[in-house]
């Protein structure tokens, strides 16, 4: 079974019950709103300005100052955001991390958060925080507006009014706002649509941050840099920290070996949601960390080694930037054994934070449960509001054990508190959705209004995943006021719904174990690897620099998802079946065995790719990401995920416009084109009846009119229909129980330019992991996506085809599935895995139901046969 993987470029699609159809007077005044956007374009262009149609070009400017020294501000007063002058005058921002939800605020209500590390010398200095953004046309900027709260306090905010180009403003932040340690920077907006007062419109409505130019004025770390605040090093414009692995020559796999779990220990301790590695040169510029891996006589006449003195023992150096370089981190000794101890010493340095700080760097990467307990909303930092808009939604994320089986053995019960006002419509109704499905909708009492303290909703523990979980509850509130849409109205603002933070969300006993084969469960804890008892394998057939790069920052990944350093075992051989094995490498490189392992056809892999085995990535200032354009900004595409077309053969970019026709959404009020034969027509082509009798032309004549086949005709297909069903059934069982193996891959998508794939082996130690590509630059490209947080977070199923171009998956979803135990052996473990096990196989849940009836029914003939009187 295939299935494609929700898009984070494709817009919301509308709930149930909303049309999301543009009237006239919708129409009329967008086009208006475009037409004066147009004459300002030109009218600027005129009067010597230049409308920025590049994301790297400069912001609006409408204001009246530059970026010069804050203003001063009274403790606790938000200021109004004021808008710079040009792009190249301002000062450089320490940008925020990546995170899963990208840097899109959309809705009538919406807000993001970020923990930003400062140094203590980083939090004393004179500070402001610049925001950058681009906002859909639809929003009415009179009746919208962007706020920033920095560890709780408001400091500002800004009319939302961006609609043609990037638009950058600056607030003040008070002395003694920021803390050393992590910051809580929120961004919240409120918007409200310029023509539209229904619930569809809704979805129109957004606000697009731009990376590259957002964060916190502050002064750079300098010498206040140490090895316990790593996490202060700067991210670049993707929010990723890029880790550049100083090479002078071709290292060996040993060193290598040593390379890559230094990588891990970075991510460790700087807490990265996402890494970006690469191998050369000292990396330039203030983003990032030069890496230093080697013995003293491996790292003889590197620069900056001789500063550290007499080297005899495991040895760790933080080198301050120098000039337009880098900070450089020095992880050396005087033997490889020493070496491997500094990179154990360095994964357990800890930051120098406040305790407190710490707790919201947990929170970022999602709120994390075990099973059978009990939380409320303000845990996951999910504070009570009144909104008085028509869609409220509220997100929050779980992270579920990454050993946690999802299966339909359970229920996550979400008891939600809160209030809905009277004068509701009908089509009031709150919808919970869970990783993007839909897990349940209540609808909402609108005649005189609810209050509500305990409204238990069901959701299924099958929707759940292993790793992070995101739960979006929407309160769809439409009134009958909507439908004329007076904004003036006192109605307008009053309160519709509440939500109180302390609803309540009860999590059962969790079935602890590992699918097989499943994706999610490498990408939400690295199991097969930090669980199975041999000693993990990395394996690299062709270790040149940049499988060698996509090798260390998928290491990384994992390493941060396990939350430990993974002791790889870097070699070239490709021979599987001597512990868990990870292999990265270009598909050409692999053994037609290696990739007959995960599931694949060697054979259909290599030709689907054929066009682009050899293309590699053209010159240019954009570099191997390519150019952030408005339109991609637009299209919330994230920024890594961005191959250039250079590297794709000339009939895949000809059909790149058809892929992303197939790929829009239908909207609500388009009918769907349906097929005569498929309503029951015939069909409008003249249909050859050369040599058919009177009788069949007849009886097909007769079959038409009736509107179907004769009853004697259905009956006969419903036979064969529950036939080959239960065909099905046994056979399904039979693979259930072992008896028969998980079909192939049958189908590769030739479009995708990275495939992650597992293989189901009978235990932990003899599972294989494959990740490969058309060649090595597009492997370090496409791995360099598949990292991003919200990309990783889609990573599932037994194989997943990557394209690189948008971050979507195409998702390759095995028949059967085996389950094994990582936790030690218990009785009520072993009744969940049970149940978890017959929900997954439901072929074998009914056999050994039918089983059962057949032996209580035969047991039940033997006992009766002789209670009763007898006939002789």
């Amino acid at each position: 079974m295939r299935t494609t993987s929700p898009s984070p470029t494709s817009p919301t699609p509308a709930v149930p019950g909303a049309t999301g159809r543009p009237g006239v007077r919708r129409l009329a005044a967008a086009g208006l709103c475009a037409i004066g956007l147009a004459g300002a374009a030109q009218a600027q262009t005129f009067l010597g300005g230049r409308p920025s149609d590049r994301f790297g070009g400069p912001p609006s400017a409408e204001t009246q100052r530059p970026a010069t020294a804050p203003s001063p501000v009274a403790p606790g007063e938000p200021t109004q955001g004021r808008v710079n002058e040009g792009g190249s005058s301002l000062a450089s921002a320490r940008r925020l991390p990546s995170g899963t939800r990208g840097m899109r605020l959309s809705g009538e209500f919406d807000s993001l958060q970020y923990p930003v590390f400062l140094t203590a010398g980083q939090a004393r200095g004179p500070a402001r925080m610049r925001v950058s953004y681009l906002s859909a046309i639809s929003v009415a900027p009179e009746s919208s507006d962007l706020s920033v709260t920095i560890n709780g306090e408001k400091v500002g905010w800004t009319r939302i009014q961006a609609p043609g180009a990037v638009k950058v403003v600056e607030f003040a932040i008070p002395d003694g706002r920021l803390t050393p340690g992590y910051n809580a920077v929120r961004l919240s907006v409120s918007q409200r649509h310029r023509v539209d007062c229904s619930v569809g419109a809704t979805y129109e409505l957004w606000t697009q941050i731009d990376p590259s130019r957002t964060g916190l004025v502050v002064p750079p770390a300098g010498q206040d840099l140490d090895l316990r605040n790593l996490a202060a090093l700067e991210p670049d414009e993707s929010g990723a920290l890029p880790v550049r692995v100083l090479l002078t020559e071709k290292p060996g796999l040993r060193r290598l070996q040593r390379m890559i779990g230094a990588v891990q220990a970075i991510a460790l301790v700087g807490r990265l949601a996402r890494p970006s590695v690469e191998f050369g040169a000292p990396l330039a510029g203030r983003a990032g960390v030069t890496l230093v891996v080697g013995t003293v006589e491996e790292l003889r006449g590197v620069e900056g080694i001789a500063e550290l003195g007499a080297i005899t023992g495991p040895k760790l150096a933080l080198l301050p930037d120098r000039g337009e370089r880098a900070p450089t981190l020095v992880v050396t000794g005087a033997s490889d054994g020493d070496v491997a101890e500094a990179i154990q010493t360095l994964s357990r340095v800890r930051p120098a934070e406040d305790p407190g700080t710490e707790d919201l760097a947990k929170l970022n990467r999602g709120y994390e449960v075990q099973g059978g307990e009990t939380l409320s909303l303000d845990a996951v930092g999910v504070a009570s509001q009144e909104f008085n808009g028509r869609l409220l939604r509220t997100r929050f994320e779980l992270r579920m054990p990454a050993d946690f089986i999802p299966a339909d053995y359970g229920k996550v019960m979400l008891h939600l508190a809160g209030a809905s006002a009277a004068g509701l419509s009908p089509e009031a109704r709150v919808i919970v959705d869970v990783n993007g499905r839909n897990a349940a909708s209540v609808p909402l009492a609108y005649g005189k209004g609810e209050l509500f303290e305990d409204s238990a909703i069901p959701l299924p523990l099958n929707l759940w995943r292993p790793g992070l979980n995101q739960i979006d509850i929407s309160a769809q509130v439409p009134t009958e006021a909507d439908r004329t849409c007076d904004t003036l109205s006192p109605g307008s603002t009053q309160a519709r719904f509440l939500m109180l933070q302390k609803t309540r969300i009860v999590v059962p006993r969790l079935a602890r174990g590992v699918r097989n084969p499943d994706l999610a469960a490498v990408k939400g804890g690295a199991i097969p690897f930090v669980s199975a008892t041999g000693r993990p394998r990395l394996v690299l057939p062709t270790p040149d620099r940049d499988s060698a790069a996509a090798a260390a920052v998928i290491a990384a990944r994992l390493a941060i998802a396990a939350k430990r350093v993974i002791d790889f075992e870097v070699t070239s051989d490709q021979q599987t079946g001597h512990g868990p094995t990870l292999v990265v490498a270009p598909a050409r490189a692999l053994d037609p065995a290696t990739i007959a392992t995960v599931g694949l056809d060697a054979d259909r892999i290599r030709q689907g790719w054929e066009g682009r085995a050899e293309t590699v990535a053209a010159p240019g200032p954009a570099g191997a990401e390519g150019i952030l354009t408005l339109d991609r900004l637009r299209r919330n595409v994230p920024i890594r995920c961005a191959l250039p077309s250079a590297v794709m053969p000339l009939r895949l970019a000809e059909g790149a416009e058809a892929r992303a026709r197939e790929r829009r959404p239908v909207p609500a009020s388009t009918p769907i084109p349906q097929t005569a034969s498929a309503a029951g027509v015939p069909p409008a082509a003249d249909e050859d009846t050369t040599g058919a009798t009177s009788g069949d032309l007849v009886a097909k004549w007769d079959q038409r009119l009736r509107g179907g086949p004769s009853s004697l005709d259905s009956l006969a297909n419903a036979g064969g229909a529950v036939s080959d069903r239960a065909r099905e059934i046994w056979h399904a069982a039979l693979d259930g129980i072992g008896m028969a193996r998980d079909k192939p891959v049958e189908t590769f998508d030739s479009r995708a330019s990275l495939i992650v794939a597992q293989g189901a082996g009978a235990a932990l130690d003899s599972s294989v992991v494959l990740v490969t590509a058309p060649n090595a630059w597009i492997l370090k490209a496409s791995a360099s996506c598949l990292v991003d947080p919200r990309v990783w977070t889609n990573l599932l199923g037994r194989a997943a085809f990557l394209d690189a171009a948008d971050g979507t998956f195409t998702i390759d979803q095995p028949d059967t599935v085996s389950v094994i135990e990582t936790q030690s052996r218990s009785l009520s473990n072993l009744w969940l895995l049970a149940a978890a096990w017959l929900s997954l196989n439901p072929a074998v849940y009914v056999a050994l139901m039918l089983l059962a009836a057949l032996c209580l029914g035969l047991a039940t003939a033997a006992l009766v046969r002789d209670v009763g009187r007898s006939n002789r």
